[in-house]
């Protein structure tokens, strides 16, 4: 009698601690699975905006080129500062870190055709230099591919250029005649 409540005592015992170690185990595996998935969350924002932000700076230090590239004087410090203050360097940078793969690459080939374009403007190439007008094809080429790897990364399907291109807008002068009726 005595073995067999030593026996009962020890089945108790280990009943309640593999209990233990099952609710041990399936909370850390809880854990396990909600900090994945809160990774994968703030991973996924960082790369949102980072994208954004890459791109938002290639837009200002396009635009800055441009503006400087009318410009008649020496361009080389204006360029410079345009460049920096357009915040693509460091868009880039954190671009390179967190970005997959093919956002990378795709910001890569855009980020280096903008260069082609600062290099032709901080020379004193006028727009209609003849090779400057490829240089800013390629980069919105390169963007364009950008932006769908943008879209394709975050689940969106990608746009087709020809379609938003025929996208109908009334000319300015149509829409000052219509509001004028109005």
């Amino acid at each position: 009698m005595v073995e067999q409540k030593g026996y009962s005592t020890m089945m108790s015992l280990l009943a309640v601690t593999l209990g233990a170690v099952i609710a041990l185990t399936a909370t850390l595996l809880a854990e396990i699975i909600r900090t994945r998935r809160e990774h994968t969350l703030v991973l996924s924002r960082l790369r949102y905006n980072t994208y954004l932000d890459f791109m938002a700076a290639a837009v200002r230090a396009n635009d800055a080129l441009h503006a400087i590239s009318t410009d008649d004087q020496d361009r080389t410090a204006e360029v410079a500062t345009a460049m920096r203050e357009s915040g693509l360097y460091r868009a880039r940078e954190l671009l390179l870190v967190t970005g997959s793969s093919e956002m990378v690459f795709a910001a890569e080939s855009a980020f280096r055709a903008l260069l082609e374009v600062r290099d032709a403007v901080a020379r004193g190439l006028p727009l209609n230099w003849p090779d400057y007008r490829p240089a800013t094809d390629g980069m919105a080429q390169d963007v364009w591919r950008l932006r769908q790897a943008a879209r394709r990364e975050f689940d969106g399907s990608p746009l087709d250029l020809d379609r938003l291109a025929a996208v109908q807008t009334p000319h300015i002068a149509e829409r000052l005649r219509r509001d004028s009726q109005d």
